[in-house]
């Protein structure tokens, strides 16, 4: 028995604890699980949790819809806990994915706005390379272009690239190409339907092909863009006196 506090002894027993040690040593491990079990609980309130089913009882009928959680530690034995755990993860993976913004990486400027024309990263570059300079072009008076000067315009515009995950094949790609390949195989010409996937293989095939998106989004940010927003400027003699001193 705990020599100071003998009612405790069943506690001590369940944290393997022998009557010799203090009940500091049991407040110990007590205050442990319950960081070791927060800890848990945090983990799946934030991989493991899906949308739940409406009831079907009346009286729930206005009530909302509480997430459900994928893994149960509540009468699970460890080796139960961890095959639903194992199952659970590629749909936490998924739902890890978060939805994806148009990446909008600063400013750009244009002498005529049109496509392909947005070389510039400010105005001020822009002017230095563009202000004053008359072309004569092949020297024939119809090809003359004039410089840009106070009170010409200019071009403004965003920058917006696009998402990366765009580019990657989807679950119709993937099962195009596995038939593409099983044909090319050895036994090709005996390929039919292939594969022939059910409606929760297709559901899993999705979640599957959900984590490559962040690793696109991650690794492959294009150095290509389009523009949005564009809206003229009129060049100003502010303009070009900062141009200068930059």
């Amino acid at each position: 028995m705990p020599k100071h506090k003998p009612e405790l002894a069943a506690i001590y027993r369940v944290f393997g604890l022998s009557s010799n040690h203090e009940l500091s040593t049991l407040l110990v491990n007590i205050e442990n699980t319950k960081r070791f079990a927060d800890l848990l609980h945090a983990v799946e309130r934030e991989f493991f949790m899906i949308p739940g089913e409406p009831s079907e009882e009346p009286e729930d009928a206005d009530q909302p819809v509480d997430d459900e959680c994928l893994v149960s530690r509540w009468g699970s034995t460890p080796t139960e806990y961890l095959k639903q755990f194992k199952a659970a993860l590629p749909i936490a993976a998924a739902n890890a994915v978060p939805a994806y913004d148009a990446l909008i990486t600063g400013e750009k400027w244009s002498l005529d706005g049109e496509n392909g024309s947005w070389d510039y990263d400010s105005l001020d570059d822009l002017l230095k390379d563009n202000y004053g300079h008359d072309s004569d072009g092949d020297g024939h008076p119809a090809s003359y272009k004039p410089g840009l000067y106070e009170g010409g315009t200019v071009y403004r515009g965003i920058v917006c690239k696009d998402d990366p995950a765009r580019f990657l094949p989807d679950a119709d790609d993937v099962t195009e190409r596995m038939y593409e390949n099983a044909c090319d195989s050895d036994a090709g010409e005996w390929v039919d339907a292939y594969p022939d996937l059910s409606k929760a293989a297709e559901a899993e095939l999705q979640i599957a092909l959900a984590p490559l998106k962040a690793w696109a989004r991650k690794h492959c940010q294009p150095d290509f863009f389009t523009i949005k927003d564009i809206t003229p400027h009129t060049v100003t003699a502010e303009d070009v006196s900062r141009s200068r001193k930059s």
